[in-house]
């Protein structure tokens, strides 16, 4: 059986620096305060997990649950406006680890609801960037579905930004109806390149093998992304959190196994699916050469 990987595996940067960085308060703390993430500081149940039970790390979903003269890092997806001004009016230490590519949209989005415009978010409505981005505005509409543009007020000047690990085919029909609701209509598109790229490898690969197995937090909205373009090309596509789940996929006959990760997927995790696939084969008296990112 031979197994293909994605070019684009693992951590993007945006994750790996996050990581880094909440790994770095705890251990500059040394027990004497608490670190917290609010909210997971990434959607990877395995790593959340690890940073509590290696490096003390309590994930905080309300302003409310982090102690006095603890240290706050801000997860990858960013916190709305008033979340943070909570937390900074506190005795509190304060570290943003906001992806910087959402940061971008973050700051655009308030250039334009400063500039007149009204916001439109292309995006997943509970998802926790999505979320931090609607904060900038006082008003502005979500559109996860068609029939969300009903509630697009009519306005002189609309300006779109996009949920930065959405695949944008999945939201051209929005732009000709948002059009119909103003005269002007500006549109950032705000899709993060990593994204984009980690898509086409994961079509690239699916076009090729016999099953497909897509390695990440059930969670992960650019995970569910990858997986929903693999089924597209490769009808036995299969998206796992762990090695524990291949146990209950049926490799009989497949000759050619793809592996593709979602963003917030250590490498470490990558190398378990691969060793059981590895064992797997052999069980199976098959030989099992890995081509791609490794």
């Amino acid at each position: 059986m031979e197994i293909k990987i994605a070019r684009e595996i693992g951590y993007c940067y945006g994750v790996r620096d996050a990581i880094e960085a909440v790994i770095e308060e705890a251990e500059s703390a040394d027990g004497k305060r608490k670190v917290y993430t609010f909210g997971p500081i990434i959607h990877n149940r395995q790593t959340v997990e690890e940073l509590e039970s290696k490096h003390g790390i309590v994930t905080a979903n309300t302003p409310e649950e982090i102690e006095e003269a603890s240290t706050v890092v801000i997860r990858t997806h960013g916190i709305p406006l008033s979340s943070a001004e909570k937390l900074t009016s506190r005795q509190l230490k304060v570290v943003d680890a906001t992806c910087p590519f959402v940061q971008k949209t973050q700051v655009r989005a308030k250039k334009f609801v400063d500039e007149g415009y009204y916001l439109v978010i292309l995006g997943k409505k509970q998802h926790p960037e999505v979320i931090s981005i609607a904060g900038v505005a006082e008003h502005c509409t979500i559109v996860e579905h068609e029939e969300d543009i009903e509630d697009v007020p009519r306005k002189p000047k609309i300006a779109v930004v996009f949920q930065s690990t959405v695949a944008f085919e999945d939201f051209r029909w929005a732009l000709p109806a948002l059009a119909d609701h103003c005269y002007e209509l500006n549109v950032l598109k705000t899709i993060c390149g990593v994204t984009i790229t980690r898509q086409k490898r994961t079509e690239e690969i699916a076009r090729e093998v016999e099953l497909m197995v897509i390695i990440g937090g059930k969670n992960s909205s650019n995970t569910k992304k990858l997986v929903d373009i693999s089924k597209r090309h490769c009808a036995k596509t299969h998206h796992i959190e762990g090695p524990d789940e291949l146990d209950a996929i049926d490799f009989t006959g497949v000759k050619v196994v793809g592996i593709g990760s979602g963003t917030s997927t250590p490498q470490s995790l990558v190398d378990e699916v691969v060793e059981k696939l590895h064992a797997i084969a052999i069980v199976g008296g098959e030989p099992c050469p890995a081509s791609g990112a490794r």
